[in-house]
């Protein structure tokens, strides 16, 4: 940034410096410019209106009085050739010049050249007629630009050095002034260098950064909360997912140490098999809906939509679970109509789900309630029943992964807590999302909402407009 700042600078002083140095030179050449025709005009008019060629041949302290302490070229020039006049200390060469003029004619013609050491000449020069016979008469000035010449180099000199002083010191005082503002950006990196696994508390300090620095801050700081969150997540998900683990690997362990401690009868040797397989159904339905979360948390995932019929899905549902609802007490009641536009099979395992948290957890003679409703929007399902008490921090919970209500370990492994999880990551799939509430005590009702795909691309398509 310093070098950057320096370059910058640099290139707007050598700019305003030839600026400057270019402003004198051409004002330098309109005054010369200006005092040459003026000039010319001047002895024209003396040797037209008051002298005589002769007079100014017989006067030669005249002329140069009049031309002052320049060693400036003033030559009177008749028409066939003739150099009546010429002051020309420094013996410089005249340019070529017509001396005839037009009748009427008298103005002043500017030119320039070129000497052998690279001085510029300027001349000036006009026609006039002669005093004495009326003959058209040439008045010629010139100025060498020696002075000028040493002038505009003495000033360049300046210019460069200045140049480079000013250039110097600005970097130097800019190079203080990013270091210093700066600074804080140092103690955020030194801040976020402290942050590891085991320090997910710390923060950047907002209220002390620069302005230019809070939002970045603050950006940090939310990166910092979700990761965090994700951490402990994660954490507690490996703590649930080895306990679910460890509960069906110590029954086959146990029970395989028991009956190989001594001699069994094929009868014993078949039990223990059975139990084995049914343990390891267990783990095979752990390993597949862990594997399902996975996916769906990267969406690699693909689902196929089409459209059901709430009703009838709905009702297909309620017939097969009606067998295990009756053994609890419990009924169901269908209430749906429209169409929805989903993945049929997730559609029905997210359903499934709720409806065997409903009969796993409902109040006996109670009725679970299946609701559904299509449009040309969305679809939506509601399963509702009653229920033991649940607080408003359960209820922010109910779809984590591995957690259950009573915060105890059952011995059953249908689901092991991941049920409403998968309900969950089956509505990210579709864009849509899960909700939970308490319409009355004793009383949860879950919500599905799974918008049509017409509505989510129009929706992307409006995003991208804006």
């Amino acid at each position: 940034m310093a070098l950057s700042y320096a370059s910058v600078i640099l290139i707007l002083t050598i700019s305003l410096g030839f600026y400057f140095y270019n402003s004198v030179r051409v004002a330098q050449e309109d005054r010369l410019r200006t005092i040459l025709a003026a000039r010319v005009v001047y002895f024209a008019r003396l040797a037209n209106k008051m002298y005589s060629m002769n007079d100014l041949q017989a006067r030669p302290l005249l002329v140069a009085n009049m031309l002052g302490a320049e060693r400036d070229v003033l030559v009177f020039r008749r028409s066939s050739g003739e150099t009546v006049i010429e002051v020309n200390p420094d013996h410089v060469e005249l340019p070529r010049m017509r001396s005839e003029v037009s009748e009427g004619e008298q103005q002043v013609k500017h030119s320039q050249t070129t000497l052998a050491n690279g001085t510029v000449v300027y001349w000036a020069s006009i026609t006039t007629k002669a005093l004495e016979d009326g003959k058209s008469l040439l008045v010629l000035a010139g100025h060498p630009m020696t002075a000028e010449r040493e002038m505009l180099g003495a000033y360049r000199d300046r210019a460069v050095w200045a140049i480079a002083v000013s250039v110097t010191l600005a970097t130097l005082l800019g190079y203080a002034l990013l270091k210093q503002g700066l600074r804080p950006i140092g103690g955020m990196a030194r801040k976020a260098a402290e942050i590891h696994p085991g320090k997910l508390e710390l923060r950047l300090d907002e209220k002390s950064a620069p302005i230019e620095l809070r939002s970045l801050a603050a950006a940090f700081n939310a990166m910092l909360d979700r990761l965090a969150n994700g951490y402990q997540r994660l954490s507690q998900f490996s703590a649930d997912l080895a306990h679910e683990i460890r509960t069906p690997l110590g029954v086959l362990i146990g029970q395989t140490q028991v009956t190989l401690a001594k001699t069994r009868s094929v009868k014993e040797y078949q039990y223990l098999l059975e139990s084995n397989l049914e343990e390891l159904e267990h783990l095979n339905r752990l390993s597949e809906n862990i594997l399902f979360l996975a996916r769906a948390d990267h969406a690699t995932q693909a689902i196929e939509r089409k459209t059901i019929d709430m009703q009838r899905e709905l009702r297909k549902v309620a017939d097969y679970f009606e067998g295990l609802a009756a053994e609890q007490g419990l009924a169901f009641q269908v209430e749906a109509q429209g169409l929805a536009m989903v993945d049929p099979g997730l559609w029905r395992r997210a359903v499934g789900n709720l409806v065997v948290n409903a009969v796993r957890h409902g109040r006996a003679d109670t009725t679970i309630y299946l609701r559904g409703h299509g449009n040309d929007q969305e679809s939506s399902v509601e399963v509702e029943n009653a229920g033991p008490e649940i607080s408003v921090d359960e209820l922010g919970r109910l779809f984590d992964r591995f957690y259950k209500v009573d915060r105890s370990r059952s011995t059953s492994t249908e689901t092991h807590g991941l049920g409403l999880a998968i309900v969950q990551a089956i509505m990210k799939l579709h864009d849509g999302s899960a909700t939970v509430d308490l319409p009355a005590s004793g009383v949860i009702r879950f919500r599905l909402n799974f918008p049509h795909p017409s509505v989510r691309e129009a929706n992307q398509m409006e995003i991208k407009f804006l």
